[in-house]
């Protein structure tokens, strides 16, 4: 798993207060895998006809400048553990996938592969 999968992993760790084991990320391919196991985890039962919300939910803030381009952002706190819903998670993978990899929305489908259509490895 590259730098960019375990950035990924760990925000997602960090956004849903869970813990996902190396052998439970090891063989996710697609963005509904991922959303499936999120939701395992979660006790929650996976929507079957996920769509990608007109609004995300805004996961982090801009706090400042480094270099040139290069902004420091601050992670917001998540909603509260008891209030996740199959589409809450969702709105909030996709979020995770634009915010951590600067993904336009529209290319985080439900079936993309992670590392060959999203370019995540």
């Amino acid at each position: 798993m590259g730098l960019d999968a375990v950035e990924l992993v760990l925000r997602c760790e960090e956004v849903f207060a869970i813990t996902l084991a190396d052998d439970e990320v090891r063989d996710i391919h697609t963005v509904r895998e991922l959303y499936a196991l999120l939701c395992a985890k979660l006790k929650l039962i996976p929507t079957p006809n996920l769509v990608t919300p007109d609004h995300l939910p805004a996961i982090s803030t801009i706090t400042g400048r480094t270099l040139l381009f290069f902004h420091k952002r601050e992670n917001l706190p998540p909603p509260a553990p008891d209030t996740w819903t199959p589409d809450l998670v969702w709105s909030y993978l996709i979020a995770i996938f634009v915010d951590q990899q600067g993904l336009d929305p529209v290319q985080v489908l439900p079936d993309a592969e992670i590392v060959r259509d999203l370019g995540i490895d």
